[in-house]
């Protein structure tokens, strides 16, 4: 999550504020991608499945079995996964790319940026800012037909709630408390369309039960086929 909001802050200020470049961090990307896997597995273990189980095993004991055993399965993967991200953490190159981000963000108060911001201006800014990012939202989930296109709007209403969150003391009330409901509304249900389609390709993955496969991806569906349209 932390390092979520530190991209959207990049991309919401880096142009605007005329910040110097922050450090490659090209040694984080494996442990980046293992913290997604990881979230995958902890989602579908904590959240997904238990929250799709009584559709499943409708009081049947070898249904409940069944299920408990995927559940035991991916909670394994999981602890597979976490033991292993302890391990990349250990790694010297992992350890000076986040001490070079440190360090870069801890010299950004002390750089020159072109002299102080009147309040007025910012305030400006915040409103074009955000109106701009309202539009992209609107106009991706008007075009939001293919699995590839939802994910997109889902990362549109991210930067959308993680930039109004960050402008909230430059913005109306009215636009800021309007933006976060309908930000975090939408990514809501394009996220929990996504947790199942992501819980049905992890039992595919570990090839554990097809019947519950064939359960999972037809909830999936059911998710996609109910999605709203445009905000």
């Amino acid at each position: 999550m932390g390092w979520r909001r530190f991209r959207s802050g990049l991309r919401l200020f880096g142009k605007t504020l005329a910040l110097s470049q922050p450090p490659a961090w090209l040694d984080l990307q494996p442990l980046l991608a293992g913290l997604g896997a990881l979230r995958d597995l902890d989602v579908a273990v904590t959240e997904t499945l238990p929250s799709l189980a009584d559709g499943y095993t409708l009081g049947d004991v070898g249904r409940a079995q069944a299920w408990q055993a995927v559940l035991a399965a991916l909670t394994q993967a999981a602890a597979a996964q976490r033991q292993q991200l302890r391990q990349s953490q250990q790694a010297p190159a992992v350890g000076l790319c986040l001490l070079a981000l440190t360090e870069w963000l801890e010299n950004l108060s002390a750089a020159d940026n072109g002299g102080p911001v009147q309040r007025g201006a910012l305030r400006r800014w915040a409103r074009r800012r955000t109106g701009r990012l309202q539009q992209r939202l609107a106009q991706a989930h008007k075009q939001a037909d293919t699995p590839q296109q939802q994910h997109r709007v889902r990362i549109l209403a991210k930067r959308l709630r993680y930039g109004v969150e960050a402008l909230r003391a430059l913005l109306p009330r009215h636009q800021a408390d309007t933006c976060i409901e309908q930000a975090s509304q939408l990514q809501g249900r394009l996220g929990q369309s996504r947790d199942v389609a992501q819980a049905s390709a992890l039992v595919v993955a570990l090839a554990l039960d097809r019947h519950i496969e064939a359960y999972l991806q037809g909830v999936a569906v059911g998710f996609k086929a109910g999605l709203g349209s445009a905000p």
